[in-house]
């Protein structure tokens, strides 16, 4: 079984620079033709890359800068090599909803690709709240808004908080997947169908658990325009007490929510409903909900 890595945060982003040939072949996958073919390419790169390249890497995509594992992180595989293809349409609508100085809030962060994008989106009078539990995923993650953000004239007022986001104030175990980062969840149903290993299924960290109402007032925060959530099955525990509660005029325009509408409990689709929200698009791995007159 894959374990995550203990990630360097410390070193300077460089520090891990891919030799010559890798960062061509890395380049020419992100430029590949954005179709059937160059999906075929790109995806031979990234099995040479894994095969044969040194990890961690740094690596850019577009203004973005991370220190990527890889191995143990679905996300960054698919964002490093196609970004062109991952959550490409999700991307678009969420800055099309974001004005510079917008608001956008990351439950499920990961390591920090959607934080990032719009990050570099935004204005200095921008601000990003970005949720992550998982303790590595969360060292990765302000890893990489340090990297992303060296150099630039202008960068959002961001807090990244390690916490999850559920119905209410409590610790929660947060059941880890060793094969992929990104798919740890407080859902105990997902972490069942995770690993048919009993010593997998035990391996649990306790984390702290809030309202997303909460954590808004805690950081000042009066409304937001946007928001993506991906937390493995527990997005209803996370957004129906919102949706009840919250404002109208504090609601966000546009809301990326991972299809996992088999693992949830609550009527989360309906509560969007009565809050004036309908799908936009739908893709494989994510719908985008928009609300009428935003």
């Amino acid at each position: 079984m894959k374990r995550s890595v203990v990630p360097d945060t410390n070193s300077d982003f460089g520090r891990y620079g891919p030799p010559t040939l890798l960062r061509s072949l890395i380049s020419f996958a992100q430029n590949c033709p954005h179709n059937w073919l160059g999906q075929q390419l790109a995806q031979i790169v990234r099995k040479l890359v894994l095969w044969a390249g040194p990890l961690p890497i740094d690596v850019t995509v577009g203004p973005v800068k991370m220190r990527c594992y890889l191995r143990d992180n679905s996300a960054e595989k698919k964002f490093v090599f196609m970004p062109w293809r991952y959550d490409r349409r999700e991307r678009q609508l969420l800055l099309e909803a974001l004005p510079r100085n917008g608001v956008f809030v990351d439950i499920g962060a990961n390591v920090g690709i959607y934080t990032l994008v719009v990050a570099t989106h935004l204005s200095s009078q921008g601000r990003i709240l970005a949720l992550e539990p998982n303790p590595p995923a969360f060292e990765r993650l302000c890893f990489n808004l340090r990297a992303t953000r060296s150099g630039r004239s202008e960068w959002p007022a961001i807090d990244a908080l390690r916490v999850a986001v559920a119905d209410d104030t409590r610790e929660v175990y947060l059941h880890l997947d060793r094969e992929d980062l990104g798919c740890s969840s407080i859902a105990p149903r997902a972490a069942a169908l995770a690993s048919k290993d009993s010593a997998a299924q035990a391996e649990v960290v306790r984390v702290s658990c809030k309202p997303l109402l909460a954590l808004l007032k805690e950081r000042s925060i009066p409304r937001v325009d946007a928001l993506k959530i991906d937390i493995e099955g527990a997005e209803d525990l996370a957004l129906v007490p919102y949706l009840r509660e919250a404002a109208d005029d504090a609601l966000p325009k546009t809301i990326v929510i991972e299809n996992s509408e088999h693992r949830w409990k609550l009527d989360l689709v309906g509560a969007l409903a009565d809050r004036g929200y309908a799908a936009r698009m739908r893709s494989r791995m994510n719908t985008v909900y928009r609300r009428h007159g935003g």
